[in-house]
């Protein structure tokens, strides 16, 4: 019994010491390492770019290769893909690795696994306490087509290419029923139209026969987020300033034709004059005045449409958050018209949005 016992710890002592050079050549694990695919669905390519962040841990100044490793059901393309230190992720925070850094991927075929090693690592700047991160390009990198748990090693080599430090960075692949890694994401924006006149009552000063009175104006204000704009529209209720006092001498309009009037002192004549206010902070396209409108000066006004009817007279190409239209009316009149202190018409004034 005592032999076998002896024989027995004689066995155990010769498996020990087989294995424990194994042990003892074992490479360290990274201070910290993680890598972060562009997608996690199965069989995804297009945009698998591949972020890795890493903390040496021994001799880091020795370093001068990254190496990941892909096991089996990842498809690696060989090939040279470029890697940028810039554009970070901001958690965890990395520092960009030193040095020119150049890749070079190599697999085996369709779901073999492969390698990518990022070189040209200056290892004098490396140091054992940062986290570093670089990102390589997508187009080297095929998810399996699998779903389920893949452990990809990060290592830090040397400059022959012998391991330092390597440490499992598992990930997992996500398949179509549960949802993969992507989000549709959805939306829609209310059209949006406003409208509002700064005052209902407008007055022309007392006007003669030897002057030409402008009113003091109302402003439009008009808002739309159509990018087809809007447009304005005047009605005059009566085409004319009308007085019960003096019935026989209205005021009428000029003449509608898509040309503005000229106001002399002296003649009769009643006219709408629109003109851009404080402009729009936030707006595209232009503003732009219907014909009869356009380009009014002091000796001039457009006419108004026939009694109860619309005309346009002012439209916007695109979207605005506020355009300031001031409205005003020019008169002029004759001897000819009776004194009266009670000319009046009525102005509608209205705008749509064009959807």
């Amino acid at each position: 019994m005592i032999k076998n016992k002896k024989s027995l710890f004689a066995a155990l002592l010769i498996v020990f010491s087989l294995m424990a050079p194994e042990v003892a050549s074992a490479t360290p694990q990274l201070n910290q390492a993680g890598i972060r695919l562009g997608r996690l669905a199965e069989s995804a390519s297009s945009g698998n770019d591949l972020f890795v962040s890493f903390k040496l841990n021994t001799t880091p100044t020795s370093v001068s290769k990254i190496t990941i490793t892909f096991p089996t059901g990842f498809t690696v393309a060989t090939a040279s893909p470029s890697v940028v230190t810039t554009n970070r992720p901001n958690s965890p925070a990395t520092t960009a690795t030193p040095g020119t850094l150049t890749a070079a991927s190599t697999g085996g075929g369709a779901g073999s696994g492969g390698t990518i090693v990022v070189s040209g690592l200056t290892s004098g700047s490396l140091n054992s306490t940062t986290l570093y991160g670089f990102t390589v390009a997508s187009g080297v990198i095929t998810n399996p087509a699998t779903p389920g748990q893949y452990n990809p090693t990060v290592e830090s080599d040397d400059s022959g290419g012998t391991p330092i430090d390597v440490t499992t960075t598992p990930t997992y692949i996500y398949g179509a029923s549960a949802n993969q890694d992507q989000i549709g994401v959805t939306a829609s924006v209310a059209p949006n139209f406003t409208f509002q006149l700064s005052a209902n009552a407008d007055s022309v000063p007392q006007v003669d026969s030897s002057t030409v009175k402008t009113s003091g104006g109302v402003t439009m204000t008009v808002a739309t987020d159509s990018p087809l704009g809007y447009t304005a529209y005047v009605k005059s209720a009566n085409a004319s300033l009308n007085s019960a006092t003096s019935p026989a001498t209205p005021i009428a309009t000029g003449t509608f034709d898509g040309t503005p009037d000229s106001f002399v002192a002296g003649s009769t004549k009643y006219g709408f004059v629109p003109s851009t206010g404080t402009a729009c902070s936030t707006c595209t396209g232009s503003i732009s005045y219907d014909a009869e409108y356009a380009g009014l000066d002091a000796a001039h006004a457009g006419a108004f449409n026939t009694a109860g009817n619309f005309a346009s007279f002012v439209s916007r190409s695109g979207y605005t958050n506020s355009d300031q239209i001031s409205l005003k009316e020019r008169v002029t009149v004759a001897n000819t018209v009776g004194y009266a202190n009670d000319y009046t018409d009525t102005l509608t004034i209205v705008a749509a949005g064009n959807y």
